[in-house]
This record gives structure tokens, sequence and C-alpha cells, in this order.
């Protein structure tokens, strides 16, 4: 394979090439909480069902996005790229990008810039939510100032089908807050716990952060992104500050920044975490 090969020792798959014909993916999860994941860390996730407990927001086949992004920027000289070669794309004789997809887990290595990551996606071991395990490692011999940012995009309806297309409902319903170390999305808010509405219930989805402080945060799509931006080059990462915006009645979203200062060789981890739990259990 020009790609990758099978690791017979690791019982992994190792995907030397992050420019693949087409996603290759790999699945992630327990009994109640699925995911999948690709080599550039497109996917989706869903509580117990496929179907109607998704979380995260997937378009299939080859447009592969969005994702799990996590972004790093250098603040001294504003470049930034994403752990995962995708969405950002940087250019692959500067960037070098390793996944090693094992089973029910998928780390990606990353070098670029003088900068290592270390990122494992996996969920725990009985678990219903998941954990982006993330450690930067700072290669060069200065000290470096830096941003890390971690996106996911939740659904409006965990119905898959109807938050691809029942836009005139399911634009109405959702509404993001802050909550000190996480994002939350809740869609269907107002209504009772014994309720629907055409076949939706109150959902509480949330993107968190573990072991760093939150610079900055963004809830809505729109704001993160930024008119006529994409996931390679969204505003908020591109300016290092997230803007603090919120989602009532949009396209709500996580996003999460914390600054990083790392002498010569010092590394720091931080986790991501995704669910769809209620405050308490979050």
């Amino acid at each position: 394979m020009r790609y990758g090969f099978f690791d017979e020792s690791a019982k992994e798959y190792v995907i030397e090439r992050p420019d693949t014909p087409a996603p290759w993916a790999n699945y992630l999860g327990s009994p109640e909480y699925g995911a999948i994941i690709s080599n550039n860390a497109g996917g989706y996730s869903f509580a117990k069902s496929g179907a109607n407990g998704r979380i995260l927001r997937y378009v299939f086949n080859q447009f592969d996005q969005p994702g799990r992004y996590i972004y790093l920027r250098d603040d001294e000289s504003g470049d930034y790229w994403s752990l995962s070669w995708q969405p950002v794309g940087k250019d692959l004789s500067t960037y070098k990008n390793v996944v090693r997809h094992g089973t029910a887990y998928s780390k990606f290595e990353t070098e670029y810039a003088d900068i290592r990551s270390d990122v494992m996606y996996y969920v725990p071991l009985d678990a219903t939510h998941e954990v982006w395990y993330t450690k930067v490692t700072n290669t060069s011999d200065k000290p470096r100032q830096l941003t890390l940012t971690g996106y996911a995009e939740f659904t409006n309806d965990c119905n898959y089908e109807q938050d691809q297309v029942n836009l005139q409902y399911t634009l109405f319903i959702t509404r993001t807050y802050f909550m000190g170390n996480r994002i939350k999305q809740v869609a269907n808010e107002f209504v009772k716990k014994d309720a629907a509405v055409n076949g939706s219930v109150a959902q509480s989805k949330f993107l968190g952060l573990a072991g760093a402080d939150i610079s900055s945060y963004c809830g809505d799509k729109e704001a993160f992104l930024g008119a006529y931006h994409g996931y390679g080059n969204p505003v908020g990462v591109e300016k290092g500050d997230l803007g603090n915006a919120l989602n009532f009645n949009a396209n709500g979203c996580g996003a999460l920044s914390t600054k990083i200062t790392l002498a010569p060789g010092e590394s720091k981890s931080v986790a991501f975490i995704v669910g769809m739990k209620e405050d308490p259990e979050a």
C-alpha cells in the first residue's frame, strides 16, 4: 500500500499518508455510545441509536466533514494548523501526520513547525461519552506561545435525517450556553421531559475541556467559521480568540480555546470531552 500498512504487533492499521483516496474510518464506542472517525478526524457520534441519537453532524463520502477538529496556533507568528491533516491541509512537505487505527481507538501523531502533537480519540470502557486526549510538545529550542482549540459541530435534531433536511424546524429549536468548563447545546429546551415535538425530546449535548483553563469559547457555528470561511480557515482560530459568541435559534457548535506556554522540550496534556448528558453528569 502507498498509504499505510498493518502493524501486526500493535494490532493497528497505520496510515502514513493522510491524503488517502477516500476517508478511511474506524469505529469507537461502547454498547451505549458509538462513533465513527476517519483518518482526517471526520465523523459522527451517537448515543444508543445512530439514526435517532446523533450528537455530532457529519456529511458522508468524499466530503468527510465536519469532525472532531483540534487546531493549534502559534501566537507569535500567527500560523495555525490542525492536528489531523484536514481540515487545514498544510503542505505535506512540511507537515507530517501518522494515524493509527486500533481496536476502539484512533491515534493521531503530528509534527509541524517544531511542535509535536499526539491525540488519542476513544470512548472509555462502559462509558457514554468520548475523549480526545491531546498532548502537545515543544521540540524547538525556544519557548512557544500556543492557542489550542477544540471544535465539535452538534446536530440540531438527534434524528440525522431531520437534522439535514428539516431546516425550517431545526433552526429554531436550539440554544448554546457557556458553563465554565464546557459549551452546552440544548435542543427543544422548552419541551417537557415526557413530551415530544416532531418526535424529538429535549436534549443536552456538550463539549468540555479538562486539564486547562478556557481562554475563549464559541457556541455559534457561523461566528466560529466567519463569513466566506470554512473549517480549514475559521476566523476564531485565525485570530486566536473565539469571541465568546453563543447561539440562539441557529446552528450551534462547541468550540473551546486554551493558551499554552511551552519551554523547550516541555509537554502539556488536556482532554476534550463530548457527550449527551444533563448538567450534573456533564
